[in-house]
Parts: C-alpha cells; sequence; structure tokens
C-alpha cells in the first residue's frame, strides 16, 4: 500500500476528498445484500499469492515484449498472418473485428481511388474476400456490404503503384510521395 507521501510525490497535492453524495453511495452499496444483481458488488481483494502471480505476467510480458522490440531494431522482423485477437489464421468470418478492420481498409483504398495500392496489399485483401459465402461481419448491414462488393470490384481491377513509389526496407513497405501521373 502506498504512503501518503508516496502518493503525494507519484500524483501530486491535489486529491479531493469524496463528497456527501459519494459517501452515501459508498455505503449503500456497503449494506445492499451481495446477491442476484448486486453480486458483482461481492469483491474480494486478491490474495497475495494472486497479486505476486500478477507481478511476474506482467513482468515476464513487459521482458518479452523488450526482446521482440530489440529484434525488430536488430534483424528483419517477419510477422505471420494470424489475428493477434484470436491466434488463429487471418479469414473472413473468423473474428468480426477482422472482418471491420479488413472493410475500414478497403474502403479507405477506394476513397483514394487505390493510389498507394501495393502488389501485396491488393493480394491479401482479394484472398480475405475470396469466400464471399463466409459469415462476414459487413453482411449485417446490407449498405456496407454492397460498398464493399463494389470496391472488391474497383480493388480486382485496379492497378498495384509502380515499383518506383513502393520502397521496401527490411520487410517493411513503404510508399513513397507520387510524384508521377499514377491513376
Amino acid at each position: 500500500y502506498l504512503s501518503r507521501k508516496q502518493y503525494e510525490k507519484e500524483w501530486g497535492r491535489g486529491y479531493r476528498r469524496p463528497g456527501v453524495g459519494t459517501r452515501i453511495l459508498a455505503v449503500f452499496l456497503r449494506i445492499v445484500p451481495k446477491v442476484g444483481p448486486f453480486s458483482a458488488l461481492a469483491f474480494k481483494i486478491p490474495t497475495q499469492q494472486a497479486e505476486d502471480m500478477y507481478i511476474k505476467s506482467v513482468d515476464s510480458t513487459v521482458e518479452d515484449y523488450s526482446q521482440l522490440l530489440h529484434k525488430t531494431k536488430v534483424q528483419d522482423l517477419q510477422l505471420m498472418n494470424k489475428d493477434f485477437d484470436t491466434g488463429k489464421d487471418t479469414r473472413a468470418g473468423e473474428y468480426r473485428l477482422t472482418d471491420k478492420a479488413y472493410e475500414r481498409l478497403l474502403n479507405k483504398l477506394a476513397d483514394k481511388k487505390f493510389e498507394h495500392l501495393t502488389p501485396q496489399l491488393q493480394e491479401n485483401i482479394l484472398e480475405f474476400y475470396s469466400d464471399l459465402n463466409a459469415s462476414i461481419e459487413t453482411k449485417r448491414n446490407k449498405k456496407a456490404w454492397t460498398m464493399t462488393l463494389a470496391n472488391v470490384e474497383k480493388l480486382r481491377a485496379a492497378t498495384p503503384a509502380p515499383p518506383d513509389l513502393v520502397k521496401t526496407t527490411q520487410g517493411a513497405i513503404e510508399l513513397l510521395p507520387a510524384t508521377s501521373n499514377h491513376p
């Protein structure tokens, strides 16, 4: 637990004590039975062992993250095409947030008339939308799905940016400012 001195050092002296309404609510929440809809109020403070496990897991995560960041500076970083939320391969209908992300990416590219489209990105998006029978989240909104299908067709017809506009550095693709009359 923090002492008052440590608290003030970390967050300053601008602490305001709770008002009357907050104190009344606190008393009410202490005396209300912790059953039914109020069962979430039956919070139990984690044991010292659980707290230690949590601290170790955070320390381990920070250490792993630091090592990965160092690797990106030293060598070429190769990321697998996986959904980092689920750990599964990225494919349409597998995860709604992925579906929405691909929809937004496709719409942004279409809005800019596929100006900085790379061959790799074009191939990736077309592969994502290759199975239109998948239960893609965008299908729930007919207007959005119609626009997505139209943008997929535009993407198929689009010409990727010429190699002089795309620079690859350590596996990353950088789009250089367009100086030509690229469509």
